[in-house]
């Protein structure tokens, strides 16, 4: 349905030539994984400081959201489905007159080259660049996690992704000794306030505390008291358009900041830690946690601003309709091996920003749907792949145009393959979240904090948030 600019460097080979042109598709925007050049310099991996009592961090923002009628919604929903059609029609058409314009961007031709329309045209692969290797040993990790040979591991994974994206430069001692370390700020504070070091509920609200409010814990025999500052949001490229690292677990470590993607994976990475039962759970353009308290009934742990709300929040943002509810694309609990199939798109994000695309995004991709079919961040993928191909297609047979595609097959059919991964993410009920919409939704969130039936008293917990 959205139709979104982005430009796309294709490299051809042998000369090593690039043609760029514009086209038109549904970016993978959840936290700005469609980045398509190539990075000037090799990324730095972060270190780790050492918070002691006096490490001061500024807070969690504190932003408001207000929730709005929950007719107004379905009303919303009801004329979108409506209209989807007739947006859907004029789509395909802005797409095959985008298409146009980029052929005729292309250097011009004496016509359609026959012999090359005969062959078969793969993009170019770069798995022989330099650190690549990196990429396939961690996506060979995290396959044998999913497939059951090794333990799963949600922290491992995330290691994995980037630590590839690092060029193997991390150290998972210092990465696993910070996560031990926190881990056990939040058990010895349950231990303080002689609560059930067992009760999945004290978990949650402990490591929920831990991040998204100031933590004191005096120190045994001591009158010292150390003190954990909230996480703060880092609101300075939290698609990570500039810099991916942003939206890094290691990132957040080192800085105590973070945004809606590596804020939701560190908790999961502590509640796997500490033992505890959360889920992962996918909204546009966005993540959170959810739980179940001792009663059964579920609960969103919004980490973004320290809120707990329920599903009608992430519904008044507008961009949420009938259809991608009804194909489980948002809101849902993701499960452990669903959680880690997303992490397989993070790898996949650092190797399309070092490098480009080429298979091993195909296999990426395709693991990552295997494990989680609804996954629509690895539809995205895929949609963005198979237009780097047609375009890469389009441009070594010199197809001068849409009308002259029938008359180079391969041509032709990854143009077909283009608009079927359309259909696709139109079918899911995907809509992008504008920047600037999703940033005002942010800035409102914290209104739910107000309410009486998201105060964190419900939990009888008030003993941990002392």
């Amino acid at each position: 349905m959205g139709v979104y600019s982005f430009e796309i460097k294709i490299y051809t080979h042998p000369a090593g030539k690039i043609f760029t042109c514009v086209f038109f598709i549904v970016l993978f925007c959840s936290a700005g994984y469609a980045q398509f050049p190539v990075l000037p310099s090799t990324p730095q991996p972060y270190s780790f400081p050492n918070y002691s009592n006096s490490h001061r961090v500024n807070p969690s923002p504190q932003p408001n959201i207000p929730i709005n009628n929950h007719n107004r919604i379905q009303e919303q929903n009801a004329r979108l489905m409506q209209e989807y059609q007739q947006i859907e029609r004029k789509r395909q058409m802005m797409n095959q007159q985008q298409i146009q314009e980029a052929m005729n961007e292309l250097e011009p031709r004496r016509g359609i080259n026959i012999a090359v329309c005969k062959s078969v045209i793969p993009l170019p692969d770069f798995s022989s660049e330099p650190e690549a290797e990196h990429f396939h040993a961690a996506l060979g990790e995290i396959n044998k996690m999913l497939t059951g040979e090794i333990p799963m591991s949600i922290k491992d994974a995330v290691f994995l992704a980037e630590n590839a994206y690092f060029g193997n430069r991390l150290s998972y001692k210092n990465y696993t000794d910070r996560i031990k370390e926190a881990a056990g700020l939040c058990r010895a504070k349950i231990r303080q306030q002689g609560l059930n070091p067992n009760d999945n509920e004290v978990l949650c609200m402990t490591l929920f505390h831990y991040m998204t409010d100031t933590l004191k814990l005096k120190l045994s025999g001591s009158e010292l008291t150390l003190i954990h500052y909230p996480i703060k949001y880092d609101f300075e490229d939290f698609y990570g358009r500039e810099d991916l690292s942003k939206l890094f677990v290691t990132k957040l470590m080192a800085e105590n900041s973070g945004q809606c993607h590596n804020m939701p994976q560190f908790f999961m990475i502590m509640a796997e830690e500490l033992g505890a039962k959360a889920h992962l759970s996918l909204s546009p353009q966005h993540s959170f946690v959810k739980m179940q308290d001792n009663r059964g009934y579920w609960h969103n742990l919004e980490l973004t601003c320290g809120a707990i709300v329920n599903d009608q929040s992430y519904l008044n943002s507008g961009f949420i309709k009938a259809e991608a509810l009804r194909n489980k694309i948002y809101l849902e609990p993701l499960t452990q091996q669903q959680t880690v199939a997303e992490v397989i798109l993070d790898l996949a994000s650092g190797y399309i920003r070092k490098y480009g695309y080429d298979n091993f995004i195909q296999q990426c991709a395709d693991m990552a749907l295997k494990y989680h079919p609804n996954s629509v961040r690895a539809h995205m993928v895929k949609a963005n792949l198979n237009t780097v191909r047609a375009m890469y297609v389009i441009e070594r047979t010199g197809v001068p145009s849409v009308e002259k595609l029938a008359e180079c097959p391969q041509a032709y059919r990854m143009y077909q393959i283009m608009h079927d991964s359309y259909k696709v993410l139109d079918g899911s009920g995907y809509e992008e979240m504008p920047p600037d919409a999703y940033r005002n939704w942010l800035n409102r969130v914290n209104e739910e904090k107000a309410k009486p039936e998201n105060q964190r008293s419900r939990f009888q917990l008030q003993q941990v948030i002392k």
